[in-house]
C-alpha cells in the first residue's frame, strides 16, 4: 500500500495517511466487487440493472486509485470519486422509479464525501451536480421498471444504509481533523525547539511596516515579547544614532532588492521608549534581504526578511586606568587567538613550500653545480625566513607569563611593526570590507620601545578598530613628528555611512593597549573632531631623545656622587 503512495506525499506526515486511507477504500471496494459478482451469478443468477451499476461503481474505484498514485492530486481524486458516486446513485434511481426510488436519499451522500477533498470548489461542484440530478429525476419522465416493485421495507433500509455511510464519512473527516491537529502541534513544537536552539531572531517585515516574528529566542535576547500589531516595533527601540542607517538600508533593500548588513544598538527590556529610567542597549547585527519573488506582487512591495543576531556585549571599564575588567582580558585573548590562527595559516603555507623545495633538492643531488639547484636553495631559504618571521610575529602576540618584568627598551622601527600588524589583520579586514592604509610620505624615525610590547599594543588596536568598523570603512594611519616624540594617528572614515567611528565599543581594548604603551613611556589618547568622529593617537618617544634623557640622568647621578664624596 505504501508503495502506491505518490512520492510527493510519501514523506508528508499529514498527506501520507490520507492517501493511504483513500487507496485502501478503493482497493477494498474493487476486491469486494470481484467477490460478490461470482457469488451472485452462482446463487441468484443474472444480476439486475441496479446490481450491475453497483458492481460497476465498485470496480471503477481501481482506476481512481491508479490516478491518485500517479498524480498525487488527492483533492481532485476525491472530487472524481464523489461525482462518480452521484452518477451511480442517479443511475440506480433511474432504473428503480426515478424521483420515487428508494435510493433517492443516497444523493445526500456525495456532498459529504466531497468534503474529503478539502476544496471548496470541489464541494460546490459536487453539490451542484447532485442538485441537477435531483431536478432531472423529478421533471424528466422515467418509466417504472420491474425493479421498482420492491417490498415496503426497501426505502427505510436504504435510508438506514445511507445514514450509516454518512456516519462513516463523518468519522473519517473527524479523524482527518484530529490528524491535522496532531501534525500542527508537532510542527509547532519543532519550531519552538528550533527557536530555542538558535541564537538569531528571524522576522518578516511587510510593505506596510508590520514586523512579525518567525522564530528565534526573542524574549531571551530582548527581554520582552512585542505585542502583535501592524507597526514596526523594532524602529522605536533602535538607538537614535542608528535609526538613519536602518532607514537607509531598509530603503536600499526595498528599492534595489539587495541584502544589507549593519550593526545597531537595540533597546532591551520591557520598558518602552519614552518612559522614565535608564535605557539598556545591546549591539545587534541586523541583516535585511528581500523575500522570494512573487509574480503577483511588484518588486518594491515584497516582504523583507529581517534577521537580528546578537554580537559581543561590550561593557565599559570601571576605571580609566590600567585595571582591566575580566571581559576586556577575554576579548583581548580572543583577538590574540584570531591573530595566531592567521599566522598559523601563513606559517603552514611556508612550511609546505619548504618541504616541496626540499624534495626537489634531494632529487638534484648535493654536489651538482646546476643553476636550478641554486634557485631551489634560494627559494628554500626565503621560504624558511618567511615562515620564521610569521611565527615570530605570532609568538610576540602571546602575553608574557609575568607581566611585571621590565621592558627591553631599544630602537624599534615602527613602520615595520605597523606593516607586520597590518598583514596580521588583513584577513579580518577583507572579511568585513575594511581597508587599512598608512601614510607613505612621512619618514618614521626609530623610537625607544619594547618591540614585543609595541607589536602587541598596535595589533590589538588595529584589530579592534577593524572589528568595530562597518563595511566600506578606510582605516588610515598618519604620522606627526614632535620635539622628542612621534604621534601615530589612527582614524576611520566611511563615506557609505552617516555615522562616525566611536571608541564606545573599544574601551576595553584601548585600555589594554594604553597599559602596554605606558610601560614603554608611551601614551594613548583619544581625540574627538566635530563631524569626523574620534581618532586614537599613539605617542612614542624618539630613540635619540630617550638616549639624551638617559645620559642626562646618568650625568646628574655622577655629579651627586662626587658632591657627596667631597
Amino acid at each position: 500500500m505504501d508503495g502506491m503512495i505518490h512520492p510527493d506525499a510519501a514523506s508528508d506526515p499529514f498527506l501520507a495517511p490520507l492517501h493511504r486511507s483513500f487507496l485502501f477504500s478503493c482497493f477494498a471496494s474493487g476486491a469486494a466487487a470481484l467477490v460478490v459478482l461470482p457469488l451472485h451469478l452462482a446463487l441468484a443468477g443474472a444480476p439486475q440493472a441496479a446490481t450491475l451499476l453497483a458492481l460497476a461503481w465498485m470496480l471503477s474505484q481501481w482506476p481512481l486509485a491508479l490516478y491518485l498514485s500517479q498524480s498525487g492530486a488527492l483533492s481532485r481524486a476525491a472530487g472524481f470519486s464523489a461525482s462518480l458516486f452521484a452518477l451511480f446513485v442517479a443511475g440506480v434511481c433511474t432504473v428503480t422509479g426515478g424521483a420515487h426510488s428508494f435510493a433517492l436519499a443516497w444523493l445526500l451522500v456525495p456532498p459529504v464525501e466531497a468534503a474529503l477533498a478539502a476544496s471548496r470548489r470541489t464541494a460546490l461542484a459536487v453539490t451542484g451536480l447532485c442538485g441537477v440530478l435531483v431536478l432531472g429525476l423529478t421533471f424528466l419522465p422515467v418509466p417504472v421498471s420491474a425493479a421498482s416493485g420492491l417490498p415496503g421495507l426497501a426505502t427505510p433500509l436504504a435510508v438506514l444504509a445511507a445514514v450509516l455511510y454518512v456516519g462513516m464519512l463523518s468519522l473519517r473527516i473527524a479523524l482527518d481533523r484530529s490528524l491535522a491537529q496532531k501534525v500542527v502541534r508537532a510542527t509547532e513544537e519543532k519550531r519552538l525547539q528550533i527557536s530555542q536552539s538558535v541564537s538569531d531572531i528571524y522576522c518578516e517585515l511587510g510593505p506596510n511596516g508590520a514586523l512579525k516574528v518567525i522564530g528565534g529566542p526573542l524574549k531571551e535576547v530582548l527581554g520582552h515579547l512585542p505585542a502583535e500589531s501592524d507597526e514596526d516595533w523594532l524602529f522605536p527601540r533602535l538607538h537614535v544614532a542608528d535609526r538613519p542607517l536602518y532607514l537607509t538600508c531598509l530603503s536600499e533593500a526595498r528599492l534595489n532588492s539587495v541584502a544589507r548588513t549593519f550593526e545597531a544598538r537595540v533597546r532591551i527590556g520591557a520598558s518602552r521608549p519614552g518612559e522614565a529610567g535608564q535605557a539598556d542597549y545591546r549591539r545587534m547585527e541586523v541583516h535585511l534581504r528581500p523575500g522570494r519573488h512573487s509574480g503577483a506582487k511588484p518588486a518594491n512591495a515584497e516582504d523583507l526578511l529581517l534577521t537580528l543576531r546578537p554580537v559581543e556585549i561590550i561593557e565599559p571599564l570601571a576605571a580609566a586606568g590600567g585595571d582591566l575588567s575580566a571581559q576586556g582580558s577575554a576579548r583581548a585573548d580572543r583577538i590574540s587567538r584570531d591573530m595566531l590562527e592567521t599566522a598559523g595559516v601563513e606559517a603552514s603555507q611556508a612550511l609546505a613550500d619548504i618541504l616541496a623545495h626540499s624534495e626537489r633538492l634531494d632529487r638534484l643531488g648535493r654536489e651538482t653545480a646546476d643553476p636550478v639547484l641554486k634557485k631551489a636553495v634560494e627559494a628554500l631559504r626565503q621560504s624558511g625566513e618567511r615562515g620564521l618571521a610569521s611565527l615570530t610575529t605570532a609568538l610576540d602576540l602571546v602575553p608574557a607569563e609575568n607581566s611585571a618584568n621590565q621592558p627591553d627598551i631599544a630602537g624599534v622601527d615602527v613602520e615595520t611593526c605597523l606593516n607586520q600588524c597590518m598583514d596580521m589583520v588583513a584577513t579580518a579586514a577583507l572579511r568585513r570590507g575594511v581597508s587599512v592604509q598608512m601614510a607613505s610620505d612621512v619618514a618614521c624615525p626609530p623610537v625607544a620601545a619594547d618591540r614585543k610590547l609595541l607589536r602587541q599594543a598596535l595589533c590589538f588596536l588595529l584589530a579592534d578598530m577593524v572589528e568595530t568598523s562597518e563595511a566600506g570603512a578606510v582605516l588610515s594611519v598618519g604620522v606627526q613628528l614632535d620635539a622628542g616624540s612621534v604621534d601615530y594617528v589612527f582614524s576611520v572614515k566611511n563615506r557609505q555611512s552617516s555615522l562616525c567611528w566611536s571608541t564606545e565599543a573599544s574601551t576595553t581594548v584601548l585600555g589594554l593597549s594604553r597599559a602596554l604603551l605606558e610601560r614603554m613611556n608611551g601614551s594613548l589618547t583619544v581625540q574627538t573632531v566635530l563631524g569626523q568622529g574620534e581618532s586614537v593617537i599613539v605617542t612614542l618617544p624618539l630613540k635619540m631623545q630617550a638616549q639624551q634623557d638617559v645620559a642626562q640622568s646618568t650625568k646628574g647621578t655622577g655629579a651627586e656622587r662626587m658632591a657627596r664624596s667631597a
